[in-house]
């Protein structure tokens, strides 16, 4: 330590810092804006068990952890795991120590709920996973109409047992994951629950109980953005008009103008950006967030998608082992950009098993194994109208090339919007495919436009080759290599080196 006149004292040894995590001790202390949490905790909320099997708190056993979920969420001092990975975990009502190897977490908050008379009793219990030991516990009875003190109590206890460190904006996003009222947030946890079956008629009744809970406290965020995420769900099925996509978007808006910071909305937000021709937009938010909310998985899942839009297919891969990183168990999207890159088995691999509808059988068949891809699209049956891409690589496979070029060009035809840059890309392959060559380039052309590029994929796909041929292809091709280069110095401008780190 050296002494500086009339300054003070200068350490030095270079410093570094270091992230890791640890028990802490101590009380939690407030700390500047800008200072990093100085370790990270890794937490899953388990369902809670509805012990007598009353109906009227069904909605409670997923919906209440999920929101706790998603309050914490904000914080940088943790990871949170996903709903969908509790809800698997819980199904085979595995021991601590397991969960913590299965789901690679530091911490579990499980619980129960018990009602009788019209009175709610939840207990819950933070544990220490790795080694079972009882961190913490919790009991609160309450009435049935006023579970929001249940949230607001356990979201606290959980920060004070844990003896986070909070910024003032940690502080100010939790206070905006609180509603003004106990019968708004009934609504919200009996959307929440409903939402779990996205299907058609489970989202269009989760989209009635988010209004019914924003009729009561219009100014909380988190239903603002699950109701934006109804309205694009509904949207993108297509049984309702283009004004559901509007309203998403609204309701997005709405959100991010009461809680800028907040997570959940960030994370929904991002298809419906890239979707709508904002990519770039997209990508560079969220690498915002990402120095905001460094361990948040999901900013870093979003990212997969912002960038692969963007033709930044190497940015996209890091965004996606970063995400992996915080989250071992996370789903994303990079089985596309793996496909946009040429490797098919990569592409494979990465494809989600539980969630597989197209990509994978267009990997087997631009890859040679048609006959594989010609076996498993038999098992899938889905209206024609509605899933082109899979009906025109059936009859394409079938030999019916004018087959597939008619569902092709009815699918591209108005109206269209339903269906996403991407999933034109796709279209415009099959294009490619099936002869129609100067139509495959021109709907590239037109995706450029609604924010989609990547001259890797149209240099490089083996079903594309043949545009290279046509006298408007180097121009498309010199107006995406543009694109991308605009988007590599926006990304550069945002720091995304750093923040994929």
């Amino acid at each position: 330590i050296q002494t500086v006149p009339k300054l003070g004292y200068r350490f030095l040894p270079p410093v570094t810092r270091t992230w890791a995590s640890g028990s802490a001790v101590g009380t939690p202390i407030q700390v500047d804006e800008e200072e990093p949490a100085e370790r990270v905790i890794r937490f899953i909320a388990l369902p809670f068990r509805v012990l007598n099997g009353d109906e009227r708190a069904g909605f409670l056993e997923h919906g209440l952890p999920e929101a706790i979920s998603a309050s914490l969420a904000g914080l940088r001092s943790l990871t949170i795991r996903s709903s969908l990975l509790a809800a698997r975990l819980a199904e085979a009502n595995p021991d601590p120590k397991q969960i913590a190897r299965e789901a690679d977490v530091d911490m579990v908050l499980a619980g129960t709920i018990l009602c009788e008379s019209g009175q709610v009793r939840v207990s819950a219990e933070l544990i220490h996973a790795p080694s079972g030991t009882l961190v913490g516990s919790y009991v609160c009875k309450t009435r049935l109409d006023n579970l929001i003190e249940v949230q607001d109590s356990l979201v606290r206890g959980i920060v004070e047992l844990l003896v986070l460190r909070l910024t003032e904006r940690e502080r100010r996003v939790l206070a905006h994951n609180v509603p003004a009222s106990a019968r708004a947030y009934e609504f919200y946890l009996r959307a929440n629950h409903v939402a779990l079956g996205r299907t058609f008629e489970s989202m269009a009744m989760a989209r009635d109980l988010y209004r019914e809970c924003l009729d009561e406290d219009p100014d909380y965020a988190p239903a603002w953005a699950r109701l934006g995420r109804c309205q694009r769900f509904l949207a993108k099925l297509g049984e309702e008009g283009p004004e559901s996509l509007e309203l998403a978007k609204w309701a997005f808006h709405r959100a991010f103008a009461l809680s800028p910071d907040l997570p959940l909305a960030h994370s929904l937000y991002t298809s419906i950006e890239a979707d709508s021709g904002h990519a770039q937009a997209a990508m560079v938010r969220l690498l915002g967030q990402g120095e905001k909310h460094p361990n948040d998985p999901e900013l870093f899942a979003g990212l997969v998608q912002a960038c692969r839009y963007c033709g930044l297919l190497d940015e996209s891969i890091r965004a996606h082992e970063r995400a992996r990183r915080l989250d071992s168990k996370i789903v994303t999207s990079v089985a596309h950009t793996f496909f946009m890159l040429g490797d098919y088995e990569r592409a494979l691999e990465w494809y989600p098993p539980g969630t597989r509808f197209y990509m994978d059988l267009a990997a087997l068949a631009v890859a040679g194994r048609e006959s594989e891809a010609a076996e498993l699209i038999g098992q899938r049956i889905f209206p024609g109208d509605k899933w082109p891409e899979i009906e025109s690589l059936r009859c394409s496979l079938r030999g019916d090339h004018a087959g597939s070029l008619a569902i092709v060009r009815q699918a591209l035809g108005p109206p269209a919007s339903w269906m996403e840059p991407e999933g034109h890309f796709y279209l415009a392959r099959q294009l490619a495919r099936d002869g129609a060559h100067a139509d495959a380039l021109g709907t590239i052309h037109n995706i450029v436009t609604e924010g989609f590029f990547c001259s890797t994929a149209l240099r490089n796909d083996p079903w594309l080759r043949p545009l290279s041929q046509l006298p408007d292809f180097h121009d498309v091709l010199e107006e995406v290599l543009s694109r991308e280069a605009d988007a590599r110095a926006a990304f550069q401008a945002a720091g995304g080196d750093r923040v994929l780190a």
